[in-house]
């Protein structure tokens, strides 16, 4: 398995290329929405790709945890994911990456896009009691 971390431009079409597989992403971006955090992403062209992985990280975490895969639908069809389980990042910078990973099991790391969280305090106070038990 080859590992490589490729920087994005957002919305400037930069190619992820491994071997016969790439990838142009146009878009990758976190926004938050209400208490929650959604991650968008689309690729222009999609070469054997499998799936995507995302992942995130908090100041809570040392490093990218896998939230969720999503499997690949083609070019220039959106792809995204919203996130409701972020509790822990209250008023923090919260990191989303993609990992790209190709039909023979390659993959390549995109570099993270940030987002500024800040829960409702409902959300806040529930996410504290709920830490406390993790």
């Amino acid at each position: 398995m080859s590992f490589r971390q490729l920087s994005i431009l957002p919305l400037l079409g930069t190619a992820l290329l491994l071997g016969m597989s790439s990838v142009v992403l146009s878009r990758f971006e976190a926004q938050t929405e209400g208490s929650d955090v959604v991650v968008t992403w689309q690729a222009s062209v999609e070469t054997n790709v499998m799936t995507y992985a995302l992942e995130r990280k908090t100041r809570y975490d040392s490093q990218f945890k896998e939230l969720t895969r999503i499997a690949a639908k083609g070019p220039n069809q959106l792809h995204q994911y919203r996130d409701t389980k972020i509790y822990k990042a209250a008023g923090e910078q919260v990191q989303y990456r993609l990992r790209i990973i190709y039909a023979d099991q390659s993959f390549v790391t995109v570099d993270p896009v940030s987002v500024d969280y800040t829960p409702t305090a409902i959300r806040r106070t529930w996410g504290s009691i709920k830490a406390m038990f993790q």
